[in-house]
């Protein structure tokens, strides 16, 4: 097994998590507040919301005070974020060599990813020591929002990387002829 199929395969694993990570919580700003109300029809989501601003403090998920651009970025998330990460899936599930599109599309998917999360870790760094401590922040920052930025990062130089090569191969064919 290939560098780049041990990536892909964290590419796949990576699409696999941010599937039920995208309905269970970054597009549950779409839905109407009384499906994840105590009595509503998905209520633990409702309850996995609090337990992960009460836990990780993440102002993004307050229901007061989030910033202008995060609706923004959730809708990113319902029209991008969604269906490439569908798409990824059956792609990288077939274990096959991507095609040229398929590495664009993921670059693509991956230079948003990473400016968007920067953005929200750069957001993140500003709140009040009040609303989330130094230490709450590492973890936010460091670990979570961190952590995601990595993988995008990474996806964005390795298919920029693999897009190169075969547009270098292109033009050495060009040349030749």
């Amino acid at each position: 097994m290939g560098a780049t199929s041990k990536l892909n395969t964290v590419y796949l694993v990576y699409f696999i998590i941010h599937i039920p990570i995208l309905f269970c919580v970054d597009l549950v700003y779409f839905y109407p507040p009384a499906w994840y109300a105590a009595a509503g029809p998905l209520a633990p989501l409702g309850h996995l919301r609090a337990y992960y601003l009460e836990s990780y403090k993440d102002q993004f998920f307050n229901p007061v005070g989030v910033p202008s651009f995060f609706p923004l970025f959730c809708f990113l998330e319902l029209v991008f974020h969604l269906p490439v990460s569908v798409w990824a899936v059956g792609v990288l599930a077939k274990r096959a060599a991507l095609r040229g599109r398929d590495e664009l599309l993921l670059f693509l998917y991956g230079v948003e990813t990473a400016l968007t999360t920067a953005t929200c870790m750069w957001e993140a760094y500003g709140w009040s020591e009040e609303l989330v401590t130094g230490a709450e922040k590492v973890v936010l920052i460091g670990g979570l929002y961190g952590s995601y930025f990595a993988v995008a990062l990474l996806l964005s130089v390795d298919m920029w990387m693999r897009l190169t090569k075969k547009l270098e191969a292109g033009d050495k064919v060009k040349k030749v002829q």
